[in-house]
């Protein structure tokens, strides 16, 4: 397994219980990775979710878009 870095935080590749990483993260890739998530504050109430897969290396953004 090797360390990627994602919104300031060190995650772990390939780790299906990836301590970095919000609640129900990772999340299974539409590739066969892993998609890890990062949380950072906006103001008071608001969390910023960022999201990327150690594989391919998308976020969930990347995906949505595709669809639309």
């Amino acid at each position: 397994m090797t360390d990627f870095l994602l919104a300031d935080e060190i995650h772990t590749a390939g780790d299906p219980q990836c301590p970095m990483c919000l609640e129900e993260y990772p999340e299974s890739c539409e590739c066969g990775g892993l998609i890890h998530s990062s949380g950072q504050r906006d103001g008071e109430d608001e969390v910023i979710v960022a999201t990327r897969c150690d594989s391919c290396g998308r976020s969930e953004d990347d995906f949505e878009a595709d669809v639309a």
